[in-house]
């Protein structure tokens, strides 16, 4: 039988009889293997019992503008259920999506700023999601509502990205904290070595931004594997959980459950971490040597061994190796290697003799490959240790090919029919 056509006085009705509710479907935090937050997922549950697709009322609710109260509507559940996940497990992120539609008025801000600032519900459990392509279609009304909600403390994601025309241009000009990967091009990492190096090439470029980065439509243990081996930050799909109703999702919070932990990731990040802080150094020589004694460049190499990328991995993540030979011989090392490029630079900036610059970058090159060195022994080290799928994750493409994904899994948003 032909599926009954959805009005948008059906889905009117739905809205004021109460039958749209929110699923959960869990994320990871990859450095931990721990529960991390959700996304909140729309389901229309028919007083029968049965499941509307988002897919079927969701377009028609977007042309015809009723997404604004569905969103508002949906809002204020929201905020209770993340109370009471909050009670049951602290410090979880929820995220929602939103239609750039619900940002054309300030409705949405507005109900956003209420809740926040009568302590209903605290900024940092919040998070909004928006793809790339809807915020293009009205840059300048959403673009000022979504600058309130990050003044308000509220998480901004870029939802899909990967699938827009201008992403990196998007990131550069929008206030996002995150970037979510989009399933697919997830998904066609298992074929395809172009899509594998775009995927790892967005996690390191989110890294240097300063951005999380969630993969989404992980749909085996291999590819979660591949992902935490590449740093990225959160990990959502079938293969961790399907979407569930808030008495489900509670129950998980309540379990303790982890995932898998493999550190070779925070190794790899810090490798890439070091190699650009060097690499700024360089660069900055060949600056001052243009810009006439002029260290105001953009970019400039972060010269505190507490505040550069690595030392705040350090001092950060990386205390999870403390205790080890490797973490407490490495503080004088890299203390070493800034102390060198601050001389390199104050050398370069009081106009010092090629000699001298020459000398004093061969001694950063030295410290430099001593202290890649250790990145990679600890790296060494933790590869030994790992079992066999880690390890050959590492191999990547071919293998992911050859790993099946469960038959019974379908795309993460637009499936309510099997929660």
């Amino acid at each position: 039988m032909a599926p009954k056509k959805i009005t948008l006085n059906a889905i009117a009705n739905a809205l004021a009889n109460d039958e749209f509710l929110y699923f959960y479907q869990p994320k990871v935090l990859m450095l931990t293997g721990e529960l991390c937050g959700a996304e909140a997922l729309i389901r229309w549950k028919q007083p029968d019992g049965s499941f509307v697709s988002p897919a079927a009322f969701i377009p028609l609710a977007e042309s015809t503008g009723f997404i604004n109260e569905i969103t508002l509507a949906m809002f204020q559940k929201l905020v209770i259920d993340v109370n009471i996940i909050n009670d049951t497990k602290n410090s979880l992120t929820v995220s929602f999506n939103a239609s750039a539609k619900d940002f054309h008025n300030d409705r949405l801000v507005e109900a956003i700023r209420h809740a926040i600032e009568n302590k209903i519900v605290p900024a940092e459990l919040l998070e909004v999601e928006l793809t790339e392509t809807a915020i293009l279609n009205d840059l300048d009304g959403v673009k000022q509502n979504l600058n309130k909600l990050h003044d308000l403390g509220v998480a901004l994601a870029m939802d899909d990205y990967g699938t827009g025309f201008s992403s990196i241009d998007t990131l550069a000009k929008w206030p996002f904290s995150t970037i979510k990967l989009d399933q697919g091009m997830i998904g066609r990492m298992e074929s395809s070595h172009k899509e594998f190096t775009i995927v790892q090439a967005s996690i390191q470029m989110a890294h240097q931004l300063e951005l999380d980065s969630v993969a989404e439509g992980i749909e085996s243990e291999l590819v979660y594997t591949i992902l935490q081996n590449m740093g990225c930050t959160q990990a959502q799909g079938y293969w961790i959980s399907r979407p569930l109703a808030l008495v489900d999702f509670l129950e998980l919070c309540r379990s303790d459950r982890h995932w898998p932990v493999e550190p070779v990731g925070l190794i790899y990040i810090a490798q890439l971490d070091h190699i650009q802080w060097r690499k700024a150094i360089i660069d900055g020589v060949s600056y001052l040597g243009l810009r006439k004694n002029n260290l105001s460049i953009r970019g400039a190499p972060e010269l505190d061994p507490t505040k550069c990328r690595l030392g705040r991995w350090y001092y950060g993540p990386g205390r999870k190796f403390a205790g080890t030979a490797w973490y407490d011989n490495f503080e004088a090392c890299h203390n070493r290697l800034h102390q060198i490029g601050a001389e390199l630079l104050e050398a370069a900036k009081s106009g010092a003799a090629k000699a001298e610059l020459v000398l004093l970058m061969r001694r950063l090159t030295e410290q430099s490959m001593l202290v890649l060195s250790m990145l990679q022994e600890i790296e060494n080290e933790l590869l030994s240790k790992s079992h066999g799928a880690s390890t050959e994750a590492l191999n990547a493409p071919a293998l992911l090919h050859s790993s099946a994904t469960p038959a019974t899994a379908t795309p993460d948003h637009s499936t309510p029919l099997d929660p």
